[in-house]
């Protein structure tokens, strides 16, 4: 494993990805009226010959095409939007595997962290298969687990497959950081089977030298994971996702 990389808080790059989009749309939608107009005139002209016909059937005209136009958008953006889904890297798992797994790793976690009675303790740490998501939002992972109530949160694409996991630190108490850091640990143990035992000291590292540096997000990358850490608004956000 590689040095912790800072790199300055920023915006998702969804938001890039999706301005790419909306500027590619833009440009086929200019081609595309440009071609309509055309069109437009030639059949403005012919009716231009007859001032009846025109005042007749303009109305007409001008619906048929602002339909053809907003068919042509819907088909645009709906592709758009796809191909931009499809590219989506994802952790290849649902949030109910991804609890089965979580739960799994628990003991072990809370073994190499010498806490006492780590069979007893993982079950206060456990997810709920059934109670993953806010209501009926089965969009996203949101949930809470431990006497602090930790929060776990995701993001999920059309297939239901998650894009990410994070774990969040609200509570400033030294049980709520050390519940942090079992939830944090089970979930990266979760997508990585390579240096496990390394993965504590690496989240802890990782998280010590976030609250040092206020604004900036702590990354690593492990196989083909990344783990980062940084101060957000609500607090101390970890997460696991797909190396970009």
């Amino acid at each position: 494993m590689s040095g912790i990389r800072p790199s300055l808080y920023h915006q998702p790059t969804q938001g890039l990805e999706t301005s790419l989009i909306w500027d590619r749309f833009e440009m086929r939608g200019l081609v595309h009226n440009v071609v309509n107009i055309r069109d437009m005139m030639t059949t403005m002209m012919t009716f231009l010959r007859s001032p009846l016909g025109l005042l007749t059937r303009l109305p007409l005209l001008l619906a048929l095409s602002f339909a053809m136009l907003l068919g042509a958008c819907d088909r645009t953006v709906d592709k758009q939007l796809a191909d931009y889904d499809a590219a989506q890297t994802t952790l290849g798992v649902t949030p109910k595997q991804f609890a089965a797994r979580f739960n799994e790793r628990l003991r072990l976690v809370l073994t190499e962290m010498n806490v006492d009675e780590p069979e007893h303790m993982a079950r206060l740490y456990m997810l709920d298969p059934e109670r993953l998501h806010p209501g009926q939002y089965e969009y996203v992972l949101d949930t809470k687990v431990g006497p602090a109530q930790t929060t776990l949160i995701g993001t999920l694409n059309k297939k239901g497959e998650l894009r990410n996991v994070g774990v969040m630190l609200t509570n400033k108490t030294p049980g709520a950081r050390e519940e942090f850091l079992v939830c944090a640990v089970s979930a990266a143990r979760s997508f990585i089977s390579t240096g496990q035992d390394k993965l504590l000291p690496l989240v802890t590292r990782l998280t010590t030298v976030a609250l040092d540096n206020p604004g900036q997000r702590m990354t690593e990358v492990v196989a083909d994971q990344m783990l980062s850490v940084e101060l957000v608004p609500q607090g101390v956000l970890f997460q696991v996702q797909p190396r970009q």
